[in-house]
C-alpha cells in the first residue's frame, strides 16, 4: 500500500459556495387539493369497474389475463380488438407473471382503502395462483411467463431477469403486509434470498441482468430496474415489519442497492437516473434520452431507505434532488407532468400514466415535510381525473398527448406492464397524503388473523400514529381491522435555513464542520477574510449556537453577506437538537433549530452545475515517485470542466484525494467510484496550498482506481461515513 501525502487542492478559483437556497412552507394550495375521499371514489368508480368485470378474473380465478381490450373484454386472438390488432407482442399467446402480480396488488389496494372483502378475495385468488404455478420450487426464483400455446411455464432460470422477479413478489408482498399470513412469508423470503445471491455482482457494483448470455443479450448488462425494482416491489414495504434476522438482512440489501443506484446510474449534473449504464453514452443526454419516472421512483425509494437506515444524508439528497426534478418536469401551461428528457436535452411534454403517478406520489410525500413541494398537486390531480380516466369502461389510458389532451391509444389499458399497479398505488398514496395534508387521519383496512404488534402496523410506506384500531369478526370467523393513523403536522417555513457547507442539502451539521446559513438581513455588508486568514477577524455578524446540553457557543465565521453566512460548527458542540441565532451589526436577529451530529459527510464541488468533485489525482509510478494532477480544466468561456483521468500504463497506480467536511469524528469511511468499491487509505485534516489550515475541511485519500474504469467517462463518487451518505459527485475517466 502506498503512502499518499496530504497534497494541497489544485484549483485556483476556490471551492464553490452556494448563493441561494430554497425555503419551505408555502401551503396556500391546500384548499384546492383533492380530499382523501376523492381518491377512494377514484378507486371505486374510476378504476375498480375495469378490474371487476368477469373477464378480468381469469379461468381458473386468479389466472388473470395479461392483455384485455379497452372495453374490458377478453382478447380474441383470431379477431383482435384495436389497438391490439397488428401488434405481434400483444398477440403473443402468453400470460406474464408481472401482470398477474400487479393485478393482485391492485385488488389489495382496493381492499386497503375500502375494507370490501370482495377485493381481498380477488387478491387471494391471485396469490394462490402465483404460489401454485409461478414459484420455481426446484430451480429457485419464479417462472415469469406462461406459454398459452402449450401451457408451459418459463423461461429457463438462466434467462430470467431480476426486474421481473421483483414484480413477481409485488403481489405476495402486498398480501403479507395486509394479512401477515405466515404461509406466504417463507416463499417471499426464499425468493428474495435467491435474487440477492444469484444476481448481485460485486465486480459490476450492481445487479446483473441475467445469469447467462441469451443470444446477443449479455448477462452482465447494468440496468437501473434490476436494482430499483427490488426496492419498490417488496424490500421497502416489508423490511420494517419482518422479524429478525431478516429485517437487518433486508436493510443491508437496501443499503447495497441504494449505493449501487447512486454510484452507477445517477448523473449529478443532470439530476437524473439513467436506465442503463453499459457505455458512457448511456448516461449522456447528447446520446440517450431518459424518462422522469425512473428518477422520481429512485429518489422516492432512496428517501424511504435513508429514513429506515437512519441515513440523513441519503434522505437530504433525495429530497433536494426531488424538488429540482419537480421544477424540471412540471408544465405550468397545462398543469401536468412531462414524461421525459429527449436525446439532445429537449423536454417530451406528452404524459405517461406511470410517470405521472410517480411524480405525484413523490411530490405528495415531500409535501408532508415541506408543503411547498406539493404545490403542483391541485393542478396535476385535476389533469389526471379529467384526461387520464376512461369514464366509459374504467381505468386510465397509457398516456395523454400534449397540447390536445387526447388519450394515447396505441396500447390497451391492460397489457403485461400496465396492469393495475401504478394507477392503484397512485390512488393509495394520493389518499394518505391528502388526508395528512388536510389534517385528517388516514383510515386503512387490514386482515390480520392473529395479534400483530401495533408498532409494526404502518400506513403503507408512511409514518403514522395509531389513533384507533377496530376489530371485526365476520360470520365465517375471519378477522378484519380498521386502523386510523394520525400523520405528521405540515412544516412551517423557517426564517433561516442552515445546511452543511459542502452539499447544501438539508440535514444535520457535524461538529467541527463547515456550515452555510441562508436568510435575509444576516449581515449589513459583505465580509471576507483578510489575506492569509481563514476566519473573519472582526465580524460584524455573530453566530450563536446553543447545543443540546445547553452550552452556548460563538461560531467562527468564514464569510458573511446579507443573504448568506458561512461558519464553523464548534468542535465540542454536543450532538442533538440545537438553536442557531444569527445577529447582524444592526441588531437584526434570525433564528432556527438545527440538528448537530458527530458525523455528517459532504464532498466539496468545483462546479455545482456538473457536481465536479473537489479532488486531486495522485499518480504513483513504478519507481514510487508521485505527482499530482487536477481533475478539472478551464474551458474557452472560463468555465471549469472535468479533465479526464488517464489511468496510465499497468505499472502506474492512480489515487484520488477528495476534499470533504463533516467526517473528522468518523469511525469508518467507505467509497465507491463508478459503483465499484475503492480502498480508503486516509481521512482526516488537510492543508491548502498556502500552508494555511482551513479548519473544518478534511481530505479522504482513496485508491488505487480500478482499471476496469478505463473508458468509463463520467463516474460517480459515493462516500459513506459511519453509515451516512454524502452528496454524490463526479470525475471523468479516460
Amino acid at each position: 500500500m502506498h503512502s499518499i501525502r496530504r497534497y494541497p487542492l489544485l484549483v485556483a478559483t476556490g471551492l464553490v459556495l452556494a448563493t441561494g437556497f430554497a425555503q419551505t412552507g408555502d401551503s396556500s394550495y391546500l384548499d384546492k387539493l383533492p380530499s382523501g375521499d376523492r381518491w377512494i371514489q377514484h378507486v371505486t368508480s374510476d378504476l375498480a369497474p375495469f378490474w371487476t368485470v368477469p373477464a378480468a378474473f381469469g379461468d381458473p380465478p386468479g389466472a388473470f389475463p395479461s392483455v384485455r381490450c379497452d372495453d374490458g373484454s377478453v382478447l380474441d386472438y383470431k379477431r383482435p380488438c384495436p389497438p391490439i390488432a397488428g401488434n405481434s407482442y400483444l398477440l403473443t399467446p402468453a400470460q406474464y407473471l408481472v401482470s398477474v402480480s400487479r393485478q393482485t396488488y391492485g385488488y389489495g389496494v382496493a381492499y386497503h382503502l375500502t375494507g370490501d372483502p370482495r377485493y381481498l378475495g380477488y387478491m387471494k385468488s391471485g396469490i394462490d395462483y402465483i404460489r401454485r404455478n409461478a414459484v420455481d420450487r426446484t430451480g429457485g426464483g419464479m417462472f415469469t411467463m406462461l406459454d398459452l400455446s402449450n401451457n408451459s411455464w418459463g423461461p429457463r432460470r438462466e434467462f430470467r431477469n431480476p426486474q421481473e422477479l421483483g414484480y413477481g413478489l409485488l403481489g405476495l408482498a402486498m398480501y403479507y403486509y395486509l394479512t401477515r399470513d405466515d404461509q406466504v412469508l417463507p416463499d417471499i423470503l426464499a425468493i428474495k434470498k435467491y435474487v440477492s445471491l444469484s444476481y448481485y455482482n460485486r465486480t459490476l457494483g450492481t445487479m446483473q441482468w441475467m445469469l447467462e448470455n441469451n443470444g446477443a443479450q449479455r448477462f452482465d448488462q447494468k440496468q437501473l430496474v434490476a436494482d430499483l425494482d427490488q426496492m419498490n416491489t417488496y424490500l421497502v414495504l416489508l423490511a420494517p415489519i419482518l422479524p429478525e434476522p431478516q429485517r437487518t438482512e433486508w436493510q443491508q440489501t437496501l443499503a447495497l442497492l441504494a449505493r449501487s443506484m447512486l454510484g452507477t446510474f445517477y448523473s449529478p449534473g443532470d439530476n437524473l437516473f439513467f436506465t442503463s449504464a453499459n457505455t458512457p453514452q448511456d448516461r449522456d443526454l447528447a446520446f440517450s434520452g431518459v424518462d422522469f419516472g425512473h428518477t422520481s421512483k429512485a429518489l422516492w425509494m432512496l428517501r424511504w431507505t435513508g429514513l429506515m437506515l437512519g441515513d440523513q444524508g441519503m434522505v437530504s439528497f433525495s429530497e433536494g434532488a426531488g424538488r429540482r426534478l419537480f421544477e424540471r418536469a412540471y408544465l405550468p401551461e397545462d398543469g401536468s407532468w412531462a414524461q421525459a428528457v429527449l436525446r439532445g436535452g429537449q423536454t417530451d411534454k406528452n404524459k405517461n400514466w406511470w410517470i405521472f403517478a410517480e411524480l405525484d406520489q413523490f411530490s405528495g410525500t415531500l409535501a408532508l415535510g415541506d408543503p411547498s413541494a406539493g404545490r403542483y398537486l391541485p393542478q396535476t390531480a385535476a389533469y389526471w381525473f379529467k384526461y387520464f380516466v376512461d369514464t366509459q369502461y374504467g381505468e386510465v389510458w397509457n398516456g395523454v398527448n400534449y397540447g390536445v389532451n387526447t388519450p394515447q391509444r396505441d396500447y390497451p389499458k391492460a397489457w403485461a406492464w400496465k396492469s393495475a399497479y401504478h394507477s392503484f398505488e397512485h390512488a393509495l398514496v394520493g389518499y394518505i397524503t391528502a388526508q395528512y395534508l388536510h389534517g385528517q387521519p388516514a383510515k386503512l383496512h387490514y386482515a390480520f388473523q392473529q395479534a400483530v404488534d401495533q408498532a409494526l402496523i404502518h400506513p403503507y410506506y408512511f409514518p403514522g400514529r395509531i389513533q384507533s384500531l377496530d376489530v371485526v369478526r365476520d360470520s365465517t370467523g375471519n378477522l378484519s381491522q380498521t386502523v386510523s393513523f394520525a400523520g405528521p403536522l405540515p412544516a412551517l417555513a423557517p426564517g433561516l435555513t442552515t445546511v452543511p457547507g459542502a452539499s447544501f442539502l438539508a440535514g444535520p451539521l457535524a461538529a467541527r464542520s463547515i456550515a452555510s446559513a441562508f436568510g435575509a438581513r444576516l449581515s449589513t455588508d459583505t465580509q471576507t477574510p483578510l489575506a492569509g486568514q481563514v476566519f473573519l477577524a472582526t465580524p460584524g455578524t455573530t453566530v450563536a449556537i446553543e447545543d443540546a446540553a445547553g452550552v452556548q457557543w460563538t461560531a467562527p465565521l468564514y464569510s458573511a453577506s446579507p443573504g448568506q453566512v458561512n461558519f464553523l460548527v464548534p468542535a465540542a458542540a454536543a450532538p442533538g437538537n440545537a438553536a442557531v441565532a444569527i445577529t447582524a451589526k444592526d441588531g437584526a436577529t434570525t433564528k432556527a433549530r438545527v440538528q448537530i451530529a458527530a458525523v455528517s459527510p459532504g464532498i466539496f464541488q468545483l462546479d455545482l452545475s456538473t457536481a465536479l468533485a473537489a479532488a486531486n489525482v495522485v499518480r504513483v509510478r513504478a519507481d514510487q515517485s508521485q505527482s499530482i494532477e487536477a481533475v478539472y480544466q478551464v474551458g474557452p468561456a472560463g468555465d471549469l470542466r472535468a479533465r479526464p483521468i488517464d489511468l496510465g500504463p499497468d505499472a502506474e497506480q492512480v489515487y484520488l484525494t477528495l476534499w470533504v467536511t463533516g467526517i473528522l469524528k468518523a469511525q469508518s469511511v467507505a467509497v465507491t467510484v463508478g459503483g465499484q468499491e475503492v480502498g480508503v487509505l486516509y481521512w482526516g485534516p488537510q492543508r491548502l496550498s498556502t500552508g494555511v489550515s482551513l479548519v473544518g475541511m478534511e481530505q479522504v485519500n482513496i485508491g488505487p482506481l480500478p482499471r476496469s474504469l478505463a473508458g468509463a467517462g463520467k463516474v460517480n463518487i459515493v462516500l459513506t461515513a459511519d453509515g451516512q451518505t454524502a452528496n454524490p459527485v463526479q470525475v471523468s475517466v479516460r
